[in-house]
């Protein structure tokens, strides 16, 4: 299971936001490639860049995310405001790891074009949720939609990776909802990452021990609020 920091880039800084409202932001550096370079150093072997900036409508963060991919060996993927065929092949040919698209999964012709255009492994569709429903835009607008019926949609078309978001945990600091993980066992052939309130080395064990169909977790203001040391949770997945 990987452990992999986030880096939220929003206006050229590292943000993390609560339950995903731009209004409840709190800058943790300036420096967005330091920051990569930082959990580089930490260990980290994939990073999960998102681009808010992008995802909101606003402008992008593209030339601060290749900057990144110069200047750093570990892998990283990157979401947040991918909306077309163009941007996501230009992204892949950057040397991302992988894109995840959000609102555009729900778009059947755009997921088609998409997985006819890009190795299957090199995409990732980001299920976002609240209350067992699928959010959309930014996470602004919450649809009808369960999240399972869209991960098994999802399957059906082919993706194989799966980023899945509880908001209502999100940057709340207050644990994962394990009611929500549980369901997600039906799924343990998908690459699934969870991210979603992870808080403590106590969160990481239980995720071991509970959860080992999970590909990854993603883990943000606990690693900046320093609740987490990195290279200790690091360490709990290389004890046997």
């Amino acid at each position: 299971m990987l452990i992999i920091p986030a880096i939220d880039l929003y206006q050229g800084k590292v943000i993390r936001l609560t339950k995903g409202d731009i209004s409840q932001s709190k800058v943790y550096s300036e420096d967005p490639l330091g920051m990569a370079r930082y959990w580089q150093d930490q260990g980290a072997k994939l990073l999960h860049v998102v681009d808010l900036s992008a995802a909101l409508g606003e402008d992008d963060n593209i030339r601060i995310i290749e900057d990144i991919l110069k200047n750093v060996k570990v892998k990283i993927e990157v979401g947040g405001g991918i909306r077309d065929i163009e941007k996501a092949k230009r992204l892949v040919s950057l040397g991302v790891e992988r894109i995840i698209i959000g609102t555009k999964g729900l778009d059947e012709d755009f997921l088609n074009k998409l997985t006819e255009e890009l190795a299957i492994q090199k995409i990732a569709v980001g299920v976002d949720v609240i209350n067992s429903r699928l959010a959309v835009e930014g996470w602004k607008k919450k649809t009808d939609l369960r999240e399972l019926d869209f991960i098994a949609y999802l399957k059906l078309k082919g993706i194989k990776w799966i980023v899945y978001t509880d908001i209502s945990r999100d940057g709340t600091l207050e644990g994962p909802n394990y009611e929500a993980l549980k369901k997600l066992s039906a799924f343990r052939d998908m690459n699934i990452v969870f991210s979603g309130g992870v808080s403590s080395l106590e969160d990481i064990k239980n995720f071991k021990k509970n959860t080992p169909f999970l590909k990854g977790i993603i883990i943000g203001k606990a690693l900046y609020e320093k609740r987490i040391e990195l290279k200790e949770a690091l360490t709990i997945f290389e004890k046997h």
